[in-house]
């Protein structure tokens, strides 16, 4: 399993976008640091760092990503990158 300890994953598990997220990550093996935004206090952090609380929300070296599908092809960069050395 590759865990990515540069980036956090701000997610709601009943959004269908996360759940896409989350299901490549699963798919590749890929780990990070999780927050779940419908626990006390992460939504207000997710919006501390990004202005807004949407998700899903991928913060790379504390920049915020947003959709899904940018997520992804970063994800997917980032897994090739990896397997190349």
């Amino acid at each position: 399993m590759a865990y990515l300890s540069n980036l956090t994953l701000y997610y709601k598990p009943t959004c269908p976008y996360c759940q896409k997220v989350l299901a490549y990550m699963q798919e590749q093996d890929i780990a990070c640091e999780m927050r779940d935004t419908l626990q006390p206090g992460v939504r207000d952090d997710l919006i501390r760092i990004g202005g807004k609380g949407q998700v899903p929300c991928l913060v790379i070296d504390g920049q915020p990503m947003y959709e899904s599908d940018d997520i992804i092809a970063y994800l997917h960069g980032v897994v090739a990158a990896d397997e190349l050395g």
